[in-house]
């Protein structure tokens, strides 16, 4: 990543991988959770094509290699073909995977970061908490892991979650979990003095530029703000830097403006910018970048958010939970 410009256009179309981290299964299918209610599907890649299916929140589905089709002024131009000749918008669904993990022996009793690796999975509550049999979390998301245990009847292996909000505690089921390494967190570009890098969001193109002494390092679409009915909640165009980071969040917004974000666990990645919360962060909830659809902050795919993370000033420790600086990363948001 150091030697060229690394780029993350907003969708994934990686294979599936079967048991263990990069390993490739055979038949190198794609995974794709729908993320809204009631989502057509099509006989050809456009929209006036004849509807052929529908398919609902968060069902999980086979795809193949993503096509383009027909341009459409407010959607995305890329489907993703189905079975039975059906074909599906990219921004109904989140790419994912269906990785199981071998759990690890011992957990420190710090805690240690976890990434959810499968499409979705039951988090049940340790205690009686709240009226949910269970939270579901999503692919892409991470929490801290604090324990390790066993259910008596199934024998499955479990980790003990802590959310960072209320500190609600979760079981998950370990396989559903890949534990990331601290090696895996170390700075990118460390050598690079923090003078040199800046970061540019552009709200009109929804695209973010990150550049290391005037040279281009990672480009990216995303999601900024959005203006809807009497919510206005673009993101607001200035001169910044980063000041905050957290890996995981736990987010709630009153403000709800779609049917998946008013209550968000394990939001990865998350680099502050503003006193007021704007952050650059992962998103699971939508695959829609390059159109604006956020609360205020820059929404990014998870792995893009991740990299501006570990690149940008300042550099957090692995096991840190959080980390403020008034001497961060520059940011413009124009």
């Amino acid at each position: 990543m150091k030697q060229s410009t690394a780029s993350f256009l907003g969708m994934a179309a990686a294979p599936l991988l079967s048991r263990g981290v990069g390993s490739e299964s055979e038949n190198q299918e794609l995974l794709g959770r729908v993320l809204f209610y009631d989502v057509p599907t099509f006989e050809q890649p456009h929209e006036k094509a004849a509807r052929n299916g529908t398919h609902t929140f968060n069902d999980v589905l086979t795809m193949h290699q993503p096509t383009k089709g027909v341009p459409s002024p407010h959607n995305q131009n890329t489907w993703f073909p189905l079975e039975n000749k059906a074909f599906i918008q990219s921004q109904n669904v989140q790419v994912v995977r269906n990785i199981l993990n071998d759990p690890i022996d011992t957990v420190p009793n710090s805690g240690i970061l976890g990434e959810i690796t499968v499409p979705l999975t039951q988090a049940i509550p340790a205690k009686k908490q709240n009226t949910k049999p269970y939270q579901l979390f999503f692919y892409g998301s991470v929490h801290w892991v604090y324990g390790l245990g066993e259910n008596r009847t199934t024998k499955k292996l479990y980790y003990l979650v802590m959310e960072d909000r209320w500190n609600e505690s979760y079981y998950v089921e370990a396989e559903h979990m890949r534990i990331i390494q601290d090696e895996e967190l170390a700075p990118i570009s460390p050598e690079i003095e923090d003078a040199e890098k800046s970061i540019l969001v552009d709200t009109s193109g929804q695209m973010l530029y990150a550049y290391e002494d005037q040279n281009l390092a990672m480009a990216c679409g995303v999601s900024t703000g959005v203006f809807v009915e009497d919510f206005n909640l673009i993101t607001p165009p200035g001169e910044y830097f980063i000041n905050y980071k957290r890996p995981t969040r736990h987010m709630v917004h009153s403000d709800k403006i779609g049917i998946n974000d008013e209550e968000l666990y394990g939001v990865p990645w998350v680099s502050y910018f503003t006193d007021t919360g704007i952050a650059f962060h992962g998103t699971y909830w939508h695959n829609d970048y390059t159109q604006p659809r956020s609360h205020g902050c820059v929404n990014m795919p998870i792995q893009a958010a991740k990299w501006l993370y570990l690149w940008s000033d300042p550099v957090i420790a692995p096991r840190a939970k959080k980390h403020t600086s008034r001497y961060g990363t520059s940011v413009r948001v124009i």
